[in-house]
């Protein structure tokens, strides 16, 4: 209750979310610089750490690049776009965008493997001020560790969104204000992107959990969020007051639209990538267990055949 309340009184001091266009929504672009400013940075920091390292044909696939791109790409149309209006408007339009926050944009810039280009572009003195001593620091790596163990990774990705959609007027404060409005988005994205580290391999760090279990920790995490996709598609009446009164662009009611919202969290944005990335992840394990499987024969073969020139040797 009390952070309902405060949630509410920030509101009030803040003031009222995107205000403007509201027939025209297709005219609805943000260009918000606390969105466009560190998302330009990153890109920038990017390409330049990739200009400085010389040896990324080897280590480091022009898909990953395309990747990680692409990633900041959809995050800045996510919440830059029309969509963004349309979310204020219609819950399921706000489901996509925030299905897009935290199944879609934190994998594809963690298979951009960012870490070595981030580190190589930013400017040294970042680097030596800031960034060595945090990466030197076991206060900060215990922190990582904690937040990236698997139980913890799961349950905060799944504690912020049962959190944001079923609290008494969290959800409501977030449609009405801007400050809340953003921190929502950076809460899915940060769990997020913690969720998804151990199921992809930024390189060239390494997830703790072995291939073949990441099918289960990954289904681990699937489970409460398709409970949560059933509540709100089967609720009996609206869940946010704001969507029963404002305008409606979309030739549907506030109840069907929560109906759509809750089966877009549940089936594209649910089992669709559910089954994409179980088959990726089999995949990948499947290729890394026969790569293992011929290097112990060839260790196999070549110790026979030094053990059969030993002898002849000896004979």
């Amino acid at each position: 209750m009390a952070l309902t309340a405060s949630l509410q009184l920030v509101t009030h001091l803040v003031g009222p979310a995107h205000q403007g266009i509201e027939g025209d929504w297709w005219l609805a672009w943000n260009f918000d610089p606390v969105v466009i400013i560190p998302v330009a940075l990153a890109g920038f920091f990017y390409a330049r750490g990739l200009r400085r390292w010389p040896e990324r044909s080897r280590q480091h696939s022009r898909w990953r690049t395309f990747s990680y791109y692409l990633g900041l790409l959809v995050l800045l149309l996510s919440v830059e776009s029309p969509l963004d209006r349309l979310g204020e408007h219609h819950f399921s339009m706000h489901m996509v965008q925030h299905s897009l926050v935290m199944m879609v944009i934190p994998p594809l810039i963690l298979l951009g493997a960012p870490t070595t280009p981030m580190l190589r572009g930013l400017p040294r003195w970042v680097r030596r001020h800031a960034v060595t001593p945090m990466l030197r620091s076991n206060a900060v790596a215990a922190v990582w560790r904690v937040l990236t163990f698997p139980v913890v990774a799961v349950g905060v990705f799944t504690l912020s969104q049962w959190l944001w959609h079923l609290m008494p007027g969290w959800y409501d404060t977030a449609l009405n204000n801007d400050a809340v409005h953003l921190a929502q988005h950076f809460s899915f994205f940060a769990v997020s992107v913690l969720f998804w580290w151990n199921i992809i391999d930024p390189k060239p760090l390494k997830s703790r959990i072995p291939m073949g279990f990441r099918i289960v920790y990954f289904y681990g995490a699937m489970i409460p969020k398709h409970i949560l996709a059933a509540l709100i598609t089967f609720s009996p009446a609206p869940l946010y007051e704001t969507y029963t009164r404002v305008a409606l662009f979309l030739p549907w009611g506030p109840k069907q639209d929560q109906e759509i919202a809750g089966l877009m969290m549940w089936v594209p944005f649910g089992e669709m990538i559910n089954l994409v990335t179980a088959a990726i992840i089999f995949q990948i394990w499947w290729r890394q267990s026969e790569r293992q499987q011929r290097a112990e024969e060839r260790a196999r073969e070549a110790q026979r055949t030094l053990e059969a020139t030993g002898h002849e040797a000896v004979a």
